[in-house]
């Protein structure tokens, strides 16, 4: 299916809970002219501590340089876990791809969302909460082959995401943003909390629209030529 843009973040390659598989999939249903990964598509903190990568993995890339080849134009924004990319960006690859920390484009501030949240900027804290998240994601994947569905990583980033959320008003934050550079929305990552909606400020309204994630919603958003459209 041909498409505008295609917006993904936080799939986490080098976690175990990542679903590369479900994202080829998506990857292969849509040929879109523009691709936005907005942010954590590699897990630097975790790759740090171990080597976990797996064919799943590779194929993804290979789809995502097949785009490029095919004329796409991707724009990888940096994000948290993989902020070891912010010591290169701005900085163009190839013809097709170029990676950034935040773009404006079609009046939207793109950014993954990090630089803005309170807590992540305690950057120790925010490594801390990473680990103990894979742990809880290797927890789920164990009780799940005993037939349990409830989910301990859910469950936690839920608790801990309500608490940042309150803390650091984060979407809120994000719209200002948004507002502070003239545009008329804001597509982020981070939360995991895919998110379609307008956030008031200042009495003008702003589109906030975060890509959620490929760990526990596989969502994404598209530009089909009508709108952005978020798909969870």
């Amino acid at each position: 299916m041909k498409i505008k843009a295609l917006f993904i973040s936080d799939v986490h390659l080098g976690s175990k809970g990542s679903q590369a598989k479900e994202l080829l999939s998506i990857l292969k249903k849509y040929k879109p002219k523009e691709l936005f990964i907005v942010g954590d598509f590699i897990d630097g903190w975790l790759l740090k501590r171990r080597n976990y990568w797996t064919q799943d993995y590779i194929n993804v890339l290979r789809k995502v340089l097949s785009y490029s080849k095919n004329g796409t134009k991707i724009t990888y924004i940096t994000g948290n876990h993989d902020d070891f990319l912010r010591d290169y960006s701005p900085f163009e690859f190839g013809e097709n791809i170029q990676i950034v920390d935040e773009i404006i484009w079609n009046d939207y501030l793109i950014t993954h969302g990090d630089l803005y949240d309170g807590v992540v900027k305690l950057k120790w804290l925010g490594k801390l909460g990473a680990w103990g998240y894979e742990l809880a994601i290797g927890i789920d994947i164990f009780l799940r082959k005993f037939g349990f569905k409830f989910s301990l990583s859910s469950f936690l980033k839920q608790k801990v995401k309500r608490a940042v959320s309150f803390i650091t008003a984060y979407e809120n934050q994000l719209a200002y943003q948004a507002q502070l550079n003239g545009c008329i929305g804001v597509i982020c990552g981070h939360i995991h909390k895919p998110e379609n909606k307008f956030v008031v400020v200042k009495n003008k309204k702003i589109h906030y629209i975060n890509c959620g994630d490929w760990i526990e919603h596989n969502s994404y958003i598209i530009d089909d030529g009508n709108g952005l459209h978020l798909h969870k």
